[in-house]
């Protein structure tokens, strides 16, 4: 009855670890608060750089997977003179929405992927 039981709760175990994440890559999204249109040059992890271009104000692009690690946004906003850095250290088993804001500052969250 012992190792009935004990089997039982292992199993349970077993099951209930296998059902989260397992290790998918981040994910993010871009959405665009901001006053203009947004291009956006992606620096991601791996070291690789993608273009994200013509993110109308109210909109927000596809989403895109990269590699753990940080990854560095340049935000280019029509009409403003200076490009937005943002860095954003990205974890496995997360998605992420980065913003821009009404302000034309550059904000993030995530959320654990269950």
């Amino acid at each position: 009855m012992k190792l009935a039981l004990t089997s039982l709760v292992l199993a349970l175990c077993l099951i209930m670890v296998g059902c989260g994440c397992d290790g998918e890559s981040p994910s993010v999204v871009l959405v665009n608060h901001g006053t203009a249109k947004a291009d956006i040059q992606i620096k991601t992890s791996g070291g690789n750089t993608e273009n994200v271009n013509n993110v109308m104000p109210e909109t927000s692009s596809e989403t895109r997977r990269f590699f753990a690690g940080v990854i560095e946004f340049t935000v280019n906003i029509q009409g403003v003179d200076a490009p937005v850095v943002y860095a954003l250290t990205a974890d496995d088993c997360y998605e992420y929405v980065v913003t821009i804001n009404a302000d034309n500052t550059v904000s993030s969250r995530g959320t654990a992927v269950d």
